[in-house]
């Protein structure tokens, strides 16, 4: 354990290096966020006034037939530059969102404005932003979880920031109703398993091993199902193999960290076996390396 906080030290200062190393850093990170959040502010009402002057041209053809209705409806959605400005949003909005958990995670706890980026942070949870039990609800979900994994492969991230995305990406009933068909061998559409995987991630982080372990059995048991290694290559069976590997890596650190080097070495080999062709991922190549780092230096 002494060893793995030495690595942990050492790889975040590599990674994630102090933003007090300079006096303007802060400021500068923070001026970054009010300027990518004005952004997309900006973009969203833009968005929203364009939607509001479509809804009051269609009340005037009220009375027309309904095939009329749908070729004014699609003009004045071409010609208002919709797409366009729906675009503007997405794209304003995942640099605002990148920013936010980027600077949540270097900003200090003791800063003055850490309470707010915290509860700025929240009210991304698709809980506070989006109906429940809709596609937006799952991609804004999704989409939160990707953003935390890319800190969370550093392992020198602070305990209490890797439970609060622990928190936001809890596997909720959908993901738990799907982990119980699988477990009795009911076969099932596959889904996107991200979440669950960053859960897993960031529960390791904390320091709950046993809880990251069970939730990567459930990822493995159900990535190996469709990886379909016995079949030849394709492209929906290479999808599931890349995550199979991710699953196994992430397996193979869970292991290592609670000091079981056989069985970590057990899935680190079987991960690099499985789609050798593809380089892995810059985020997978941290978690290879903390690993193997690991490794080496308890065969010492």
């Amino acid at each position: 354990m002494r060893l793995y906080v030495i690595f942990s030290l050492c790889i975040f200062r590599l990674t994630l290096p102090s933003i007090a190393e300079k006096n303007q850093t802060t400021e500068e990170l923070l001026g970054k966020l009010d300027s990518l959040r004005f952004n997309y502010t900006k973009a969203s009402n833009f968005l929203n006034e364009n939607e509001r002057a479509r809804k009051d041209a269609a009340k005037k053809d009220d009375e027309l037939p309904r095939n009329v209705r749908q070729q004014n409806q699609q003009k004045r959605i071409s010609e208002s530059g919709w797409l366009e400005l729906f675009q503007n949003k997405k794209k304003t909005y995942d640099e605002y969102l990148s920013c936010l958990v980027h600077t949540f995670v270097s900003l200090p706890s003791a800063n003055p404005r850490f309470e707010k980026i915290k509860k700025e942070l929240n009210q991304q949870h698709p809980d506070n932003c989006k109906n429940s039990l809709t596609e937006s609800w799952t991609t804004q979900h999704r989409l939160l979880a990707q953003k935390f994994y890319l800190h969370l492969v550093n392992p020198g991230i602070d305990k209490k920031k890797a439970a609060f995305f622990a928190k936001l990406t809890k596997p909720g009933g959908g993901i738990k109703f799907e982990d119980f068909l699988h477990f009795v061998g009911i076969g099932v559409e596959p889904q996107n398993w991200d979440v669950q995987n960053v859960y897993s991630l960031a529960a390791l982080r904390v320091g709950e091993t046993s809880t990251a372990r069970s939730e990567n059995k459930k990822l493995i048991r159900k990535a190996t199902k469709y990886s379909r290694l016995d079949e030849p290559e394709n492209q929906f069976n290479l999808r599931i193999r890349k995550e199979l590997r991710a699953y196994k890596l992430h397996r193979a650190l869970i292991e290592v960290i609670d000091g079981k080097e056989k069985e970590a070495t057990k899935y680190l080999s079987e991960a690099m076996d499985i789609a050798p062709a593809h380089s892995p991922s810059n985020e997978l190549k941290k978690i290879i390396d903390e690993t193997k780092f690991m490794l080496g230096q308890s065969q010492q």
